[in-house]
């Protein structure tokens, strides 16, 4: 694959959030009003989208840049909601086609 010449972080970036938005629905949390116990539950540590279910975001991705995306860029556990995806993955991509730009040049 080659670069997409047209790539805008934006874009990608609201690609992404379609792709999360049909992953956990518009809402990151429907319990977010209601009072949770202070600490010591599963529920304090589990992802919203696990790794393993980012790896299907990383094809938006792909679209999006036009070139092959490493899974290993995908934080280990996964993501608690779009914005730590979004600040994870976002960087860790620029970093990647800006390699990927001085390679090619």
């Amino acid at each position: 694959m080659r670069i997409n010449p047209s790539y805008s972080e934006d874009a990608l970036i609201a690609a992404l959030r379609s792709w999360w938005n049909e992953q956990v629905g518009d809402e990151e949390d429907p319990f977010a009003d209601t009072p949770r116990p202070r600490s010591g539950t599963i529920f304090e540590v589990v992802p919203v989208v696990d790794s393993l279910g980012v790896v299907s975001a990383l094809v938006t991705i792909e679209k999006h840049l036009g070139f092959e995306i490493p899974p290993q860029i995908i934080k280990p556990g996964g993501y608690r909601n779009f914005e730590e995806m979004v600040a994870d993955l976002v960087p860790k991509v620029r970093a990647l086609l800006i390699k990927r730009q001085k390679e090619a040049a």
